[in-house]
């Protein structure tokens, strides 16, 4: 779970400290930074699973492009992001290997530095740290105040030592690995083209696999219809892909897994019917494989008796079928960041879809049913992020003294700044939070900055609800 982020030099954020919930919505208009925010959310994800290189040929835009623009018209020189973040209590490697943690709060720095390299330009990593936040400075999971189950299961401060840090040796500037069941390890930080978290494969250093294993989990969901509407080849992955491109094959296999005689539909039934609250008129869902094609195909049964195939069904109805699919597939983790839920749906719809993507989500006031003493029944962490730019969804969020009913709503927009002498102005993303019911002291005395969101600003975004239906 993603409890902090930190974002300098990326695209248009400067210095920029944001805490998260569990369930947060970003809210802006068009080019307010909302999508560069999910953009260094996957940046950070790729980092921790692919070299460097790769990691920014999977971004939009020219590596260059990700840096921030400057007021003299030039590109800054470093990316710097950190990341705190709750891990699952338990970690398994590819290798069957099962480690217990002692520390589950961790937080995690990494600079992207722009060098020369035989007169080529390079992306290198510069800096990279893994440290233990210790529980007298976790303000987050204070200000949450979670249960005492929850504590006792998620929330662990055993560590006092950092895991991972970059130090100026004899030899030069280097990554040290810590200590961590296994002796440490040294590397060379002069021309890093890769994380040392990605060369973590396996649990022999565990709380950094484990932290690996978080990030490769921030999934930005980007529902493509014609792929949705696709049929999948019978070798398809059962596990959903971002651009929801093997649904059929995700929906075969939870129908395969959960099937028994007196539901032949298994979980399919309960995601129709979830599916018939949001957009009336679904009677079934189906998953099979075409025997002759060796194709899995969708197919929906409306009131009328009347079968249709995913060729056919829209694309809103799709979105939500794949978003549903995704909240019922036990083998979801980790945080999901999810652009626009309210495209295809009608307004009237929007408030219990977002419910229902509530109801996803780790909720840390809530007890853990544990199995035993120790060790919890219920699914890993999860979180979502959504982002919008509809006054719907602020209304879905909101009370009538326009405070935030559940989670955390934040606000998206820029600035532009002119320093003296410069011949460019810049862009600045900033992000501020609507006051909550709740709230408290979760976002206390020093944060945020940027100051919360008037209720005014959020009057004058709820005037336009009539206007956008």
């Amino acid at each position: 779970m993603l409890t902090r982020l930190e974002i300098d030099g990326f695209k248009s954020f400067e210095n920029l400290t944001i805490d998260l919930l569990p369930f947060t919505v970003v809210l802006g208009n068009n080019a307010a930074g909302k999508s560069n925010f999910f953009d260094a959310i996957q940046l950070l994800s790729r980092l921790a699973t692919q070299d460097v290189a790769e990691a920014f040929k999977g971004m939009r835009g020219e590596p260059l492009e990700l840096f921030r623009q400057t007021s003299k018209g030039e590109r800054v020189k470093q990316i710097r992001l950190a990341a705190e973040v709750l891990v699952d209590p338990m970690v398994r490697d590819p290798w069957g290997s099962e480690v217990t943690l002692s520390h589950t709060r961790m937080r995690y720095e990494v600079t992207l530095e722009r060098r020369e390299v035989r007169g080529m330009e390079r992306i290198q990593v510069a800096h990279e740290a893994a440290t233990p936040i210790m529980k007298k400075d976790d303000r987050w999971a204070d200000r949450l105040e979670p249960s005492k189950s929850f504590k006792g299961v998620h929330l662990r401060y055993a560590r006092k030592n950092p895991w991972l840090t970059t130090e100026d040796l004899a030899e030069g500037r280097s990554f040290s690995i810590h200590q961590d069941g296994k002796a440490g390890r040294v590397r060379p930080a002069s021309a890093a083209e890769a994380s040392v978290l990605y060369s973590v494969t396996n649990a022999e250093f565990p709380h950094l696999f484990a932290l690996r294993e978080e990030m490769k989990h921030w999934r930005l969901l980007q529902l493509d219809p014609a792929l949705l509407r696709r049929p999948v080849p019978a070798t398809a992955s059962d596990t959903l892909d971002a651009d929801g491109a093997n649904l059929a094959a995700v929906l075969a296999q939870l129908k395969a897994e959960t099937a028994t005689p007196q539901r032949p539909q298994g979980v399919l039934s309960d995601i129709a019917a979830e599916l018939n609250d949001l957009i009336p008129g679904v009677t079934r869902l189906d998953a099979s494989l075409h025997e002759a094609s060796r194709e899995y195909r969708i197919e929906l049964t409306m009131r009328d008796g009347l079968p249709f195939t995913s060729r056919v069904i829209s694309d809103g109805t799709l979105r939500v079928l794949a978003l549903l699919t995704l909240l019922h597939d036990p083998r979801h983790r980790g945080l999901v960041c999810f652009e626009e839920p309210e495209n295809g749906v009608h307004p009237g719809r929007i408030r219990p879809l977002v419910q229902r993507l509530k109801d996803m989500v780790t909720t840390p006031k809530e007890d853990v049913e544990l199995v035993g003493h120790e060790q919890p029944a219920t699914a890993p962490l999860c979180q979502l992020l959504l982002n919008s730019h509809s006054p719907v969804v602020l209304s879905a969020l909101v009370d009538k003294s326009h405070q935030v009913i559940d989670g955390l709503v934040l606000f998206a927009d820029t600035s532009s700044i002119v320093e003296k002498g410069a011949t460019h102005s810049r862009r600045r993303t900033r992000l501020r939070p609507v006051k909550a019911q709740f709230q408290g002291k979760l976002f206390a005395e020093e944060f945020p900055p940027q100051g919360h969101v008037s209720d005014l600003e959020v009057v004058r975004v709820l005037e336009t609800v009539t206007e956008e239906g």
